[in-house]
């Protein structure tokens, strides 16, 4: 069996990517998890501002071919009705979520995601949900954030970003303005 410390960012075969829609002000979802400023609620706005096409989605979930989210964005997603993932390997990380579902896999730990993740193969993997994302990013397991800042600011709510152990240095890639307004910018994490 493999562990994190056999397998450092460098030596894995699998980069972990990052792509996120947030509020201006840097929220992913409401303090409640409601994500209607994101997703236009029951009634979506008609420029395609929230198109998973425009906003590059689509293309990017062609190169992925493993996924890991917390629990918390796992029971978002479900509420969608539409899966969005197609048969795309899902890892969930719960201590406690107890699932039957076929869609994903529940991992108690992160090395027991990295391990699976090793051991699948993975090459591309979309790590999702702050959480998440927060704990990839300051085991150094990320190598692309693409952040899609939506033109709104909700104020109170969750936040991708906290507090950090040490300053994590990025190379912007591409920012472009998408219909509605939202700005999608792409980082590459600076390594070494």
């Amino acid at each position: 069996m493999t562990t994190r410390k056999e397998h450092p960012m460098g030596n894995r075969g699998w980069q972990g990517h990052v792509f996120i829609g947030m509020s201006v002000d840097g929220m992913i979802a409401r303090a409640d998890d409601d994500l209607d400023w994101l997703t236009g609620g029951a009634d979506p706005p008609a420029d395609g501002a929230n198109d998973p096409e425009a906003a590059g989605f689509t293309e990017f979930m062609q190169l992925v071919d493993h996924m890991v989210m917390g629990r918390s964005t796992y029971e978002i997603v479900q509420s969608f009705g539409e899966w969005p993932y197609g048969d795309t390997p899902v890892l969930v990380l719960s201590t406690t979520l107890d699932s039957a579902d076929p869609r994903i896999t529940v991992v108690r730990s992160l090395d027991e995601a990295l391990v699976r993740l090793d051991d699948d193969g993975a090459r591309h993997v979309y790590v999702d949900g702050g959480r998440t994302v927060r704990t990839f990013l300051a085991e150094g397991l990320i190598s692309t954030l693409t952040l899609t800042r939506v033109p709104v600011l909700i104020g109170d709510g969750k936040p991708l970003f906290g507090s950090l152990s040490a300053d994590i240095p990025l190379t912007h890639e591409d920012t472009k303005v998408l219909s509605g307004g939202a700005v999608q910018t792409r980082y590459r994490v600076k390594t070494g």
